[in-house]
């Protein structure tokens, strides 16, 4: 029985040390209590835990040996890369003409930079009406813009994320204006020699349609008397979309108002005007010149 204590007391010391990493190091007066079989087995786990530690120095050593060669192996690739990147670099500044060291040309083009970010804030700032009212001069902005991106100082590729900040922040004011279209609005065109109302209508960037000139005539009949003769420099409205009023001018009535392309393109629609302005047409056969008339919408 006793040596069977003396076994399980054994058991209950060593595994513990077996099962820990570490040695747990003892004071020397903690040392000096210990029994002689209790500093062997100290000074074997001594033993044993300086083995390892030894063992683990050399493979951290060897990690780091590894890991030094291969950090030297890559700052010769990163120099090689550095080299290619300047030798092309410096190739590209020749191909496009440009002087690194003409500072006065870089700093124009970054105040280039801050000039059209400053006028895309000043659109940004502005309500959905007046961002639509300046549509005129956001056209003008993207065509400088445009122009001048074929300035050579544009292609460097210091200024890369500046151009393509640029391109990408007109490009949402753009979308923006586009949200902003009324359903009716007028551009305007201004004539040129021997140009006429059908010519004008058949552009493609008008009408696209020879036939639809009848609508220039008639938002321009304040302006234009006889539509086989308009003059160069006349600047004519150009209605967009379909509009919600009408000013009756002589010689209409209500079928010929309905029949009307940008009205309804329809005369028989008639009725819908006469119900709509009932408070101004007491007779559908009889309407007068300068009233003007609600035209409704679906």
């Amino acid at each position: 029985m006793k040596k069977l204590i003396i076994l399980m007391v054994v058991i209950v010391l060593v595994i513990p040390v077996l099962l820990i990493s570490e040695v747990n190091y003892l004071s020397e007066d903690e040392y000096k209590k210990l029994k002689k079989a209790e500093r062997l087995n100290y000074w074997e786990r001594l033993e044993t835990d300086l083995q390892a530690l030894i063992e683990r120095k050399s493979d951290a050593q060897n990690r780091i040996n590894n890991a030094t060669a291969r950090i030297e192996q890559l700052r010769q690739q990163i120099a090689a890369v550095e080299e290619e990147h300047a030798t092309t670099y410096s190739q590209i500044l020749n191909y496009l003409n440009v002087d690194k060291n003409d500072t006065a040309k870089w700093a124009n083009f970054q105040s280039k930079i801050d000039y059209f970010n400053k006028q895309i804030n000043d659109f940004n700032s502005l309500t959905d009406t007046e961002l639509w009212n300046a549509k005129k001069q956001i056209y003008a902005l993207r065509q400088e813009w445009n122009d001048y991106r074929k300035d050579n100082y544009s292609k460097i590729p210091d200024f890369q994320d500046d151009v393509i900040m640029i391109e990408n922040r007109l490009n949402r004011l753009e979308t923006e204006l586009e949200s902003k279209r009324p359903k009716y609005f007028e551009d305007s065109y201004t004539v040129l020699e021997d140009e006429t109302l059908s010519k004008i209508s058949g552009y493609h960037f008008i009408y696209n349609d020879p036939a639809k000139w009848g609508i220039i005539y008639r938002a321009n009949r304040d302006q234009i008397k006889d539509p086989n003769i308009i003059n160069p420099d006349l600047i004519l409205k150009i209605p967009r979309g379909k509009p919600n009023t009408w000013k009756v001018y002589k010689g209409e009535f209500l079928w010929r108002i309905a029949s009307y392309p940008e009205v309804y393109g329809n005369g028989a629609k008639w009725p819908l005007i006469y119900r709509a302005n009932k408070d101004q047409i007491k007779d559908p056969d009889l309407i007068y010149p300068n009233q003007v008339f609600e035209i409704p919408r679906d």
